[in-house]
């Protein structure tokens, strides 16, 4: 965690500490958490990672009803404290077996895909694993270890989860569309964590007509895809250009061009009305 944390303080069971004093904290396993993006002030769509986090604490027979107005509080809380920073808010929730569990929320290191990656898409890889449970937002150091290894050497933005049955899932820390004749195709949500940013995407794809298909993704989609693009908190829409050695034209197809400018504009909506 103390390799993770940035800005001047951090907020730990509603208690304001000076960034320094973060080993203080004994962060148990398992934990359950969120990663949230932070623009202009406002915490984006916070009340749908504090569902999410509801929903993983849950799959663990954990409940967080008491902790709720308290964590909300307080991640608007640090975000005054530390002077309203562009950045990623990380909050976790450890000791799940306690009747009131604890929790810890800072800043951490953050790092947003380069104008360059946008325009030209970024290079992924394709990783054989899957998650134990999928729809928990699940800390879990040995798949991030495994996956961020074979990130550094081959060079790729993101890895691709291919599951025991050869199927396309998600990114390890994104989720995955792929366009097909006009119709975007994705995984199915009981295959993968449904992020946040997804649930925006699905929302652009409705407000500009297009059909959506949730399947599952057989390796073969690779042969004729006309594009794809991974969406999360951090990427928000980031084509891909390769997958592996797969070239993909996505940066400049039209359908993933419209879907992020279409989510841009749900961003700046959301931002205005909880400014």
């Amino acid at each position: 965690m103390n390799k993770e944390i940035i800005e001047s303080f951090f907020i730990s069971n509603g208690t304001e500490y000076d960034a320094d004093q973060i080993d203080q904290i004994a962060i148990t396993q398992p934990s359950i958490y969120e990663v949230i993006r932070v623009i202009n002030g406002v915490p984006l769509f916070l009340d749908d990672h504090i569902s999410r986090l509801q929903l993983s604490a849950a799959s663990l027979d954990t409940e967080l009803q008491t902790l709720l107005t308290s964590i909300t509080s307080d991640i608007n809380r640090l975000i005054k404290i530390n002077n309203d920073p562009d950045k990623n808010i990380k909050l976790m929730v450890f000791n799940l077996e306690k009747e009131v569990p604890d929790y810890i929320i800072c800043f951490i290191k953050s790092s947003y895909p380069s104008r360059e990656q946008y325009s030209q898409g970024i290079h992924s890889i394709l990783v054989h694993a899957e998650r134990d449970n999928p729809n928990a937002k699940i800390i879990n150091n040995q798949l991030r270890e495994t996956v961020n290894q074979k990130l550094e050497e081959y060079a790729a933005y993101e890895a691709l989860l291919v599951n025991n049955r050869g199927e396309i899932t998600e990114g390890s820390r994104s989720n995955l569309f792929f366009v097909v004749h006009g119709k975007i195709y994705t995984a199915p949500a009981q295959d993968v964590l449904i992020g946040i940013t997804r649930k925006y995407i699905l929302e652009a794809c409705s407000n500009l007509k297009l059909e959506v298909i949730e399947q599952p993704i057989p390796f073969s989609m690779l042969d004729y895809a006309e594009g794809a693009f991974i969406t999360g908190t951090s990427p928000k829409v980031l084509p891909i250009a390769t997958i592996e050695e797969r070239e993909l034209d996505s940066s400049n197809n039209g359908i993933v061009k419209n879907i992020l400018a279409e989510y841009d504009s749900i961003l700046d909506l959301y931002i205005r009305k909880h400014k």
